[in-house]
C-alpha cells in the first residue's frame, strides 16, 4: 500500500498486523467496487458461489478481472472467518495458481492448513509467503507457531526472532504474539 507524503512522494507502508492487511485490502476493494455496476457485482457473487459448489473450474477464471479475483479472495477470507476451511482452502488454492506471486493468498492458504492441522502444508505455504514478502510478520509468526506445535523449537525461535525484529516500534500484534510464544518455549525448556 502506498501513501502520499507532503512532498508528493510516495513511500511504502508495511501493514503491521493481519487486521491491517485485511483492512487495507477491503478498503482497496471498496474503492474499486464503487465503479462496478450492481448487476456485475451480483454476477460475480453467483460465480463465486458456483466455484464453491464445484460448478465452475479455476480454468474458467483465467479471463476474470482483478476485481473479480479480489472478490474471490474476500469470499475466501469470509469462509475462513466462519470456519468453512474446506471452502477457504479450495478458494485460496485456486488463487495461488492464478496469482502465485501474491503472498497474501499463500498466507491465507497456510492459515487454512494450520486450522485444519495440515502442518507440513501450512509450513510450505507460509514459507512461500515469506519468500514473496520478507516482511510478512503474520506468516513468520504462524510458521513459528506450527514449528512450536511440532516441537521444532530452533526453527520456531528463528521465525519468532525474525518477526520480532521486523517490529521496530514494538506495537505489532503479531510480533507481540511471537514474543509470547518464544517465552513459552523458553519456559518449556527451563522446566525440563
Amino acid at each position: 500500500m502506498k501513501v502520499a507524503t507532503k512532498k508528493k512522494e510516495s513511500k511504502e507502508v508495511v501493514p503491521q498486523s493481519f487486521a491491517e492487511v485485511v483492512a487495507a485490502s477491503v478498503e482497496k476493494l471498496e474503492q474499486v467496487l464503487k465503479n462496478v455496476p450492481q448487476d456485475k457485482l451480483a454476477q460475480a457473487k453467483k460465480e463465486v458461489d458456483r466455484l464453491l459448489e464445484g460448478d465452475l473450474s479455476w480454468a474458467d477464471l483465467a479471463q476474470y478481472t482483478p476485481e473479480k479475483i479480489f472478490k474471490i479472495a474476500e469470499m475466501g477470507y469470509h469462509q475462513f472467518q466462519i470456519g468453512k476451511y474446506d471452502s477457504a482452502e479450495r478458494l485460496f488454492k485456486g488463487l495461488t495458481v492464478i496469482d502465485p506471486d501474491n503472498y497474501y493468498y499463500h498466507q491465507m492458504l497456510g492459515a487454512t492448513f494450520q486450522r485444519k492441522e495440515k502442518y507440513p502444508e501450512a509450513v510450505v505455504e507460509y514459507s512461500v509467503a515469506v519468500d514473496k514478502n520478507s516482511k510478512d510478520v503474520v506468516s513468520l509468526t504462524n510458521r513459528g507457531e506450527v514449528y512450536f506445535k511440532l516441537g521444532i523449537y530452533e526453527l520456531a525461535n528463528a521465525d519468532f526472532d525474525k518477526a520480532i525484529g521486523l517490529d521496530a516500534k514494538g506495537d505489532n500484534a503479531w510480533a507481540n504474539r511471537a514474543k509470547m510464544l518464544r517465552e513459552q518455549i523458553r519456559l518449556l525448556k527451563r522446566g525440563k
